[in-house]
């Protein structure tokens, strides 16, 4: 350290060239995330698996929107003229907007009844977009103008344009979100410290970490191709910041404590990260490890995380380097405008609980335990997966889709598509029989609307298909198409809208009663596949190639693979904790009740969680990524406190573990309490984004840190610590009074 002091200037130099150079040449990360989208899913996804069969039978490589037309008073001849003009005006410049498969009610007038409303207000158009590297706002912009003639109140929805906006929302959010973490983390580090000095000081310490770690970050987004979502770059500022401060704190008060023991400036910055610089390398090594064991998710959303690991190793020489220049050359101004340094005050709040803990622990471990079973118990998640109801209807791709939902069906906006792959052609009676089947099979179950498919376009069977009088095995008319009929060019023409140019993929159009993203749909999704397995297997396709593409079987493999992608994470951030844990503390038991105070903080969390989702917001579910992100920064940053506590009470070493851990509470109880504020203080900026997602975040980390700060960490740990000794001298006590 004391080398590090002496070249401090020329570690000075090159932090700072260093910050400017990434900040620079720093890629655009939301521009990326515009540009690719949240892809979360593995190659071989089921859903992934359809998207790309239709890609090539389309021979395009996009996903399905609509164009929305709405009059709240019937749309009226002229509103229709000027939608037809816009549509043929659309149809002229396809190749430069990137429109395939364009479908509306004017040009197919056969599709009048399922593109016009019945209430005659709304009118449908689908199409298939290739966004051609264009972002989808400047893909709007073309629209609007080739539509500029059009008067009649008109809105782009859909995947691309739904996606695009809960981006842009989560964005916004977490812009709003940096901008009121700094401003709260100014002024309790003024109420805390009483300085002026000490709040700039720390923030620009953890901003240089944070736009290096960007810098950094960014870079490997954009070169190596790495995983990013619209909750990377929150994590970064939120977890950064957090955890940035916190430590600060730590070190800053041990600084003063020295100080104010008569230490020199120097010995008193070599003291202190003797002690607290110590403390808070294991405290990031576990940060670190925790969100780079999310390296190894196959789940996209969960592996994009790990960009903290980035920040931690970033932060850690920050402090190491950076942060020693400033306590030498800033000395006691750090605390200015108090004269008078002295150390920082004791916790009577934490060494009170304490104390109470280690005299009872038996009482109080089992008081614990009896109030924190029927929360584990209650904690259970209904899970939602609804971007749409999360961004509400203040979006206009949200308010387009509504109107849709109000005036159609929501199924209709954004049906299911289910793709069939085979080896051979099947422009054959056997092979369209089987299709025909599946399509019969698909419209019984209870959460389809419609199915049509090549032997039934418009989604009724077609008596003239099926042989007079004979009958198959299960009772349904035997299907038999004509040859002269099979060739014939009508035949052909609408084949052409369910088959590919080879004949060897076909597709069905699935149309939902429920809402796309929906757990009714999901559950329609998982009789969809099932039906279309079992309909297949042991048919002339029984070897094709399947899959159902579109939203709701989108969600639904990303509600599989992140249940499956969360229980084997979260094993692997959990050991790799409790090995950091034992390293630190050398000790098996505790690093085992730290584990068990965490995880139980994570249970009341998920309780909160689901309170407030039904209770306060009214939805139908937790944001599907809130249990797994709250699970993440409660056990990574959870276990910081742990460790600052766990760091004090191996101080005192040679006393008594009772009076040990007493006085360590006493000790650090204020820094920790100091610093789960900062951290909760850092999260509660998530709430006036306005973005479900990170309020119910937000709520689930708040409370999970306030419950393991108060109770579980002064009260659950030490009673746990203490109390194998507290049985044997009970034991003893009875044995000499028997």
């Amino acid at each position: 350290m004391r080398r590090i002091i002496k070249w401090r200037w020329t570690i000075l130099i090159i932090w700072l060239v260093a910050t400017t150079l990434l900040a620079v040449f720093q890629p655009d990360v939301n521009k990326i995330l515009h540009d690719r989208g949240q892809d979360p899913l593995p190659k071989g996804s089921p859903s992934k698996v359809a998207n790309e069969m239709l890609s090539k039978m389309n021979e395009t490589n996009g996903m399905s929107n609509i164009l929305i037309f709405f009059n709240e008073n019937k749309l009226s001849d002229e509103d229709m003229k000027q939608i037809g003009n816009g549509l043929l005006s659309l149809r002229a410049n396809e190749s430069e907007l990137g429109i395939n498969q364009l479908i509306d009610p004017i040009a197919i007038p056969e599709a009048k009844a399922s593109l016009i409303s019945p209430d005659g207000t709304t009118l449908m158009a689908s199409f298939i977009l290739e966004k051609n590297g264009r972002s989808v706002d400047s893909i709007k912009e073309q629209f609007e103008d080739v539509l500029k003639d059009v008067k009649v109140e008109h809105y782009l929805s859909g995947e691309d344009f739904i996606q695009n906006d809960y981006i842009k929302a989560s964005t916004e959010g977490v812009e709003k979100s940096a901008a009121l973490t700094v401003i709260f983390i100014l002024v309790v580090l003024v109420i805390m410290f009483r300085s002026f000095v000490i709040p700039f000081v720390s923030l620009i310490a953890v901003g240089i970490s944070y736009l290096c770690s960007m810098g950094i970050a960014a870079q490997v987004i954009d070169k190596l191709d790495f995983p990013i979502t619209s909750v990377t770059q929150m994590l970064l500022v939120l977890i950064l910041f957090g955890i940035g401060t916190d430590y600060n704190i730590l070190l800053f008060n041990r600084f003063k404590e020295e100080l104010a023991n008569g230490s020199s400036v120097d010995d008193a910055i070599v003291t202190s990260y003797k002690t607290a610089g110590k403390t808070i390398v294991y405290s990031i090594l576990t940060v670190f490890i925790a969100f780079a064991a999310l390296s190894f998710s196959e789940f996209g959303i969960y592996k994009s995380a790990n960009v903290v690991a980035i920040g931690a190793v970033v932060l850690v020489l920050e402090i190491l380097t950076l942060t020693p220049f400033l306590m030498k050359t800033l000395g006691t101004k750090l605390f200015w405008p108090s004269k008078k340094v002295t150390g920082h005050k004791d916790s009577k709040y934490w060494s009170k609980l304490t104390e109470i803990s280690v005299k009872h622990p038996v009482v109080t471990t089992a008081i614990i335990v009896i109030l924190l079973i029927p929360v584990i118990l209650t904690s259970g998640q209904k899970l939602s997966f609804d971007q749409l109801k999360e961004l509400g209807t203040g979006h206009p791709s949200t308010k387009g889709f509504s109107l849709v939902g109000d005036h159609f069906s929501r199924g209709q906006a954004l049906p299911t598509t289910v793709v069939i792959s085979n080896e051979k052609a099947m422009d054959n009676n056997e092979a369209l029989a089987t299709v025909d089947k599946l399509t019969n099979k698909l419209k019984a179950i209870e959460g389809v609307v419609s199915v049509s498919s090549v032997t039934q376009p418009q989604g009724a069977p077609i008596d003239f298909f099926y042989a007079t009088g004979e009958l198959e095995a299960d009772g349904s008319k035997k299907f038999f198409i004509p040859d002269q009929v099979l060739s014939s060019p009508d035949f052909q023409m609408s084949a052409a809208n369910y088959f590919s140019k080879d004949h060897l993929i076909t597709k069905m159009i699935v149309i939902l009663k429920d809402d796309p993203y929906s757990p009714a749909a999901l559950d329609t999704i998982e009789q969809i596949n099932e039906e279309t397995e079992a309909t297949l297997k042991g048919s002339s396709l029984t070897n094709a190639v399947f899959g159902a593409a579109g939203p709701s079987s989108t969600t639904y493999d990303m509600n599989k693979a992140q249940v499956k992608a969360f229980n084997g994470t979260a094993v692997i951030v959990i050991i790799s904790v409790f090995i950091v844990l034992l390293f630190v503390i050398r000790a098996f038991w505790p690093a085992i009740y730290i584990i068990l105070s965490l995880l139980a903080s994570y249970y009341v969390a998920m309780s909160a969680s689901k309170l407030v989702t039904e209770y306060v917001i009214g939805a139908d579910g937790v944001s599907s990524f809130v249990p797994f992100f709250s699970f993440i920064v409660i056990v990574a940053v959870g276990v910081d406190y742990s460790i600052f506590l766990m760091m004090r009470f191996k101080e005192y070493g040679k006393i008594a573990p009772k009076e040990a851990i007493v006085k360590s509470a006493k000790s650090v109880g204020g820094v920790i309490v100091s610093a789960m504020i900062i951290l909760g203080g850092t999260f509660a900026t998530l709430i006036p984004s306005g973005l479900v997602l990170l309020i119910e975040l937000a709520a689930a980390v708040i409370v999970g840190l306030v419950v393991l700060c108060f109770i579980l960490l002064p009260m659950l740990v030490p009673a746990l610590i203490v109390l194998p000794e507290s049985l044997k001298k009970k034991r003893s006590k009875d044995k000499a009074a028997s």
